[in-house]
């Protein structure tokens, strides 16, 4: 196994097309593989800019002119295109990303939040001056209103510029399936989020969500969606860190052989704990099949979860008539129990079953498992009557697809 804290990890690149290169490397550097699925093109603003380049030429000493992103800083300097600020006109910038962007462009920062959002800018900007100033804020089309809302409430005279446009990037269903088996999505703006939930729909997002800063994990948390990693650092290199230190301390989730060495061991594992459960103990000669054909591709699925490569979860799906499939074989190892993994296992049970375009998933348990009935009920699987004759179950769940 390579000693690259990344090795094999699929990470799928949200960036625009233009703008990716650098992200891809640095994570194929750690051992990646790069999954793009550019769901975002930035774009000039419907004025092709005009409005940008007439409120900086009116920026006089006193005002202050604010950049919200790197691409913001981006096109500020192609407005400006060589030409300086006013002279007393003071610029700020959110993020560090921001401000090596702006400053490669020649631009002077004069402020930086330590917080990389709106708030923290908020909280450092001065109030204007007896006579009144002007912000300007060079920013995305659509963002929110909480910056020039603060500003104006504190008096300034707020000139709020679209400076660029983020438009959505049609996906295709071979982005959709490279997505559900990835590993980790990289999200470097709320936009990325937004657009790859609306692409590839929350089902087939990896398991795995990484933010670079603060304003784009609140967009996961609007979606109800958890963001895993957050970088320290709101850089891609500190996204690309952050990634890296955080992927080998979590449990990956993919399909594997069901034949291989591995796959054999945690259904091993499974059935001795299930023996030690049960009241009156395990039956494996009456227990209902899920031999290696009917747990391979078409006719079902084997999931592996790992740790730093060692195998610690598994679950399988079974068909058992057209459009319905037995989930089966849940085990997660105690070495990582107390962390998610069996939610997030039977998740992506479920989304692969989805994928497979079936209608339903259905499982049967023990009583003395309550806290699988209490899973399964909480992932909105419904008790239903009876629908094998398993001989150890005594309880029957079944989720149906919309």
């Amino acid at each position: 196994m390579s000693d690259l804290p990344l090795d094999s990890v699929r990470v799928v690149v949200t960036r625009s097309r233009e703008q990716s290169a650098s992200l891809i490397d640095a994570l194929e550097e750690l051992g990646a593989t790069a999954v793009p699925i550019p769901v975002i093109e930035i774009t000039d603003p419907p004025d092709g800019g005009a409005a940008l380049r007439s409120g900086l030429a009116a920026l006089r000493a006193g005002d202050w002119l604010v950049i919200t992103s790197p691409n913001g800083a981006t096109r500020v300097a192609a407005a400006l295109d060589g030409r300086p600020l006013a002279a007393g006109v003071s610029t700020a910038v959110i993020g560090p990303g921001t401000k090596a962007r702006a400053e490669a462009a020649s631009l002077t920062v004069d402020l930086v939040p330590s917080s990389s959002i709106a708030e923290g800018l908020l909280e450092v900007l001065p109030l204007p001056a007896a006579g009144g100033g002007t912000m300007l804020l060079a920013r995305a089309e659509q963002a929110r209103s909480l910056l020039p809302d603060g500003l104006r409430a504190r008096g300034w005279t707020v000139d709020d510029i679209p400076a660029y446009r983020t438009v959505a990037v049609p996906v295709s269903p071979d982005d959709v399936e490279a997505c559900r088996h990835a590993d980790v999505a990289a999200f470097t703006s709320a936009s990325t989020v937004r657009h790859l939930v609306e692409g590839v729909g929350r089902e087939n997002l990896p398991p795995v969500l990484a933010c670079i800063g603060p304003a784009t994990a609140d967009q996961a948390a609007a979606l109800d969606l958890t963001a895993h990693v957050e970088a320290q650092d709101h850089t891609i290199p500190g996204l690309v860190d952050s990634i890296a230190a955080a992927i080998p301390q979590m449990v990956l989730l993919r399909p594997e052989p069901a034949a291989a060495a591995d796959s054999q061991w945690m259904l091993e594992q499974y059935f001795a704990e299930i023996d030690e459960r049960f009241d009156s103990g395990l039956d494996r000669d009456n227990v209902l099949t899920t031999d290696l054909d009917e747990i391979t591709p078409p006719a079902g699925l084997f999931l592996a979860g790992r740790l730093g490569g060692q195998p610690v979860a598994c679950g399988v799906l079974k068909i058992v008539e057209p459009g319905v499939a037995d989930i089966k074989r849940m085990w997660v190892s105690e070495q990582v129990r107390g962390r998610g993994v069996g939610r997030r296992l039977l998740q992506r049970l479920v989304a692969e079953a989805r994928a497979m375009g079936l209608r339903r998933v259905q499982l049967e348990t023990n009583r003395v498992l309550t806290e699988a009935i209490a899973l399964y009920r909480s992932e909105g699987f419904t008790e239903v009557d009876a629908f094998n004759s398993e001989p150890h179950a005594h309880h029957w769940f079944a989720l149906d697809f919309s």
